[in-house]
């Protein structure tokens, strides 16, 4: 016969511890559940305890700090953000590169200098046609026309013509 095979060997003892032992966790599983449970109620009751005693220490300190944070807000952004706007604002014209200077082409340069000579040219020569003074046959106003204002209106002949230079003043003689 083999030794796993009697009633009263090393495997049925084994066994039975086994299920010795398995009846000793139920048994304690079953005690532990409840003590679980309120163990569980006694935390949450601690932890609301602990809150109840908290919440007027926490106000208190929320009241303290909330003034201390305005003024340092207004302090950052009255000194420190206009400094580092300052900063910036350096940091930047110091990266951005001077702007190239605008370079006329030859062709460009000589337009507006026959431009510029063909309306000198047109200047003059009108200056050059210009009627001296209006008057009848550009004979030119007489001393009386000229005093009185009527050198747009039509008189007689004048002996001394009068002679207007090219700035607008009249000379007589």
């Amino acid at each position: 016969m083999s030794l796993l095979r009697k009633k009263n060997g090393p495997a049925a003892t084994a066994r039975a511890r086994a299920r010795s032992a398995r009846a000793t966790a139920r048994m304690k599983a079953s005690q532990a559940a409840p003590l679980a449970k309120s163990a569980g109620a006694a935390v949450r009751q601690g932890a609301d305890e602990v809150a109840a005693r908290a919440r007027p220490r926490v106000r208190r300190a929320r009241a303290w700090a909330a003034p201390r944070v305005d003024r340092t807000g207004k302090a950052v952004q009255e000194k420190v953000a206009p400094q580092v706007s300052d900063m910036l604002a350096k940091a930047a014209r110091r990266l951005d590169p001077a702007p190239e200077p605008r370079r006329r082409s030859r062709r460009a340069r000589r337009i507006t200098l026959f431009t510029a000579a063909a309306s000198a040219l047109a200047v003059l020569g009108l200056l050059r046609k210009r009627v001296r003074l209006p008057g009848i046959n550009g004979a030119g106003t007489t001393a009386e026309e000229a005093t009185s204002g009527a050198s747009d209106q039509a008189g007689p002949p004048a002996a001394d013509a009068a002679k207007v230079d090219v700035n607008g003043q009249v000379r007589t003689g």
